[in-house]
């Protein structure tokens, strides 16, 4: 199996921690910034330059840099659960006008959302939205409403010793198209059925891995936080933000579970002045995908880019995203993996929400156009 060698994991990591400032606690940088070494060893980036190792999982880099699995596991699903909990408060009816724990820390501990009122309501609406764009049955009803082509799949348990009998790895699983190779995949006993008999401290060759049904179309992270904010509220683009976030850390945590789909249809299930309707959900997502030949000019951040620093401006793009859609003024600056501008990035949804629901999007709260 190419598994990323320590010594290469260790140098990755503390360039980031050295190159890079994310506007968040120390502990909860070094959990994305672990995310982000899997990123570099599967792709050759950063300290790996060039050379790939494509069956590098959190679990390896975890391990490679001295931590315990079930207290960086606990952490990040410590998080999650703070963004559970406030959504559990608000449809019991507290109003919670920032995005904040129990004790008064904001949610990923980001300071923004100590200084940001949010309507809670909405942010609701936000998560509901945020933990379905990546549902692919969702993906399928918009494929057939509207004529596109969005990729998807899912995330399954997996057993790493089958997958390296069967010639798979991680990288093949994500990209590739595997919709009418699932049975299989079960009866050969890659996929395991029963997440409740799986203990991932006494099964370390199991993960929580990707799977791609279908290639095709992918959706834009940062479209879906501006595109929620203008058709509804800022406190909707946090919301799908917060959706994000879950998506990214359950991808480690103490649970095999797509907890930003779980808490989606928690909120349906139990707060029935939601407001969004099947038609809403399909349009949103076909707003926020990114159409052929765009990939490289539409950003799709990560948590980490989200939260990221710019050393220029000292504006994260989530602050950036948030100025735009408030109509305040906003430094420019590169956004996302690919650094796409972020007015240009702007000036693209503005035209795709003009072109699909010119009625419906509150131009009232953009920005004037040069």
């Amino acid at each position: 199996m190419q598994i990323a060698p320590k010594g290469l994991i260790w140098k990755d990591f503390k360039n980031l921690q050295k190159g890079k400032d994310l506007f968040t606690e120390p502990a909860v940088e070094d959990l994305l910034f672990m995310q982000t070494i899997e990123g570099h060893s599967h792709n050759g980036d950063g300290a790996f330059r060039g050379h790939k190792f494509v069956d590098t999982t959190l679990n390896d880099i975890v391990e490679a840099l001295g931590r315990d699995i079930f207290i960086v596991r606990s952490e990040r699903q410590m998080l999650i659960d703070e963004i559970c909990k406030y959504a559990e408060r608000v449809i019991d009816g507290e109003n919670l006008t920032h995005l904040v724990n129990k004790h008064r820390e904001p949610l990923m501990r980001c300071p923004l959302f100590l200084q940001w009122e949010v309507n809670p309501k909405d942010v609701l609406k936000g998560l509901y939205l945020g933990g379905l764009m990546d549902n692919f049955s969702v993906r399928k009803k918009v494929n057939e409403k509207f004529q596109t082509n969005i990729g998807g799949g899912k995330p399954y348990l997996i057993d790493l010793r089958v997958m390296e009998k069967m010639n798979l790895n991680g990288e093949s699983l994500a990209h590739g198209n595997h919709e009418d190779k699932i049975n299989e995949y079960t009866e050969r006993g890659l996929i395991i059925q029963d997440s409740t008999r799986v203990d991932f401290l006494r099964h370390p060759n199991v993960r929580f891995q990707y799977i791609r049904h279908k290639k095709g179309l992918g959706v834009s992270d940062d479209a879906a936080v501006v595109v929620g904010g203008l058709l509804y509220s800022m406190s909707v683009g946090l919301g799908a933000y917060l959706a994000d976030a879950i998506d990214t850390l359950d991808k480690y945590s103490l649970k095999f579970a797509e907890q930003d789909d779980t808490l989606a249809h928690t909120i349906e299930k139990n707060f029935p002045d939601l407001g969004i309707t099947e038609k809403d959900i399909l349009s949103f997502v076909r707003l926020i995908t990114i159409p052929e030949g765009k990939e490289k000019e539409i950003p799709d951040s990560s948590q980490r880019y989200f939260l990221q620093i710019d050393a220029k401006t000292n504006l994260t793009a989530l602050e950036s995203h948030y100025r735009f859609i408030m109509g305040l003024s906003y430094p420019h600056f590169g956004i996302s993996y690919e650094r796409v501008p972020n007015e240009d990035f702007y000036r693209y949804v503005r035209k795709r929400l003009d072109s699909f629901c010119p009625s419906l999007w509150r131009k009232e709260k953009t920005q004037t156009e040069d």
